[in-house]
């Protein structure tokens, strides 16, 4: 290394005065270079897909255990969260296939209408009536659905799919 920098420095004028034209990359360079690249994003957008489908699994598994009774009103607030996150991952694929670019814009987008730092079903208190309690996570689910839907559609509509 001390070599390399010792011939640097004492060629010094011999690189600045040297035109950039001549500084040619050897051949097929760039072509690998693009390669790797292409390799991976690929790498990238398959952890994306992976990790929203794997944050969306855990959402429906944090509601189902904060319900913990087979009610059919628990079982229709799962099917909802478990709607959120099938649509979740079907934007990010969507977005992923036809404009790779905008992923990260998109999952930003989705994480700000699903994100909970705390499910909704445990901030309820005990007290409240299990049928008023369902009513309450139904509603609160199915505004967050909605939302996806809209981004979904919007998606669809700016890119004419």
């Amino acid at each position: 290394m001390d070599d390399l920098k010792k011939y640097i420095s004492e060629h010094r004028d011999d690189f600045d005065s040297m035109p950039l034209s001549s500084m040619s990359l050897p051949s097929g360079s760039k072509e690998r270079f693009m390669a790797k690249v292409k390799r991976r994003n690929k790498v990238k957008r398959l952890g994306r897909i992976n990790c929203a489908a794997i944050s969306s699994a855990a959402a429906v598994l944090a509601v189902v255990a904060v319900l913990r009774y087979e009610t059919d009103e628990g079982v229709n607030v799962a099917r909802m969260v478990q709607r959120m996150a099938d649509c979740e991952v079907e934007i990010m694929s969507m977005v992923e296939m036809h404009n790779p670019q905008d992923v990260e814009v998109a999952g930003s987008t989705i994480r700000s209408i699903t994100a909970e730092a705390i499910p909704m079903a445990s901030l309820l208190p005990e007290e409240l009536p299990s049928k008023e309690r369902m009513r309450i996570l139904k509603e609160y689910y199915g505004q967050k659905i909605e939302a996806l839907e809209r981004v979904k559609s919007l998606y669809l509509e700016i890119n004419e799919l």
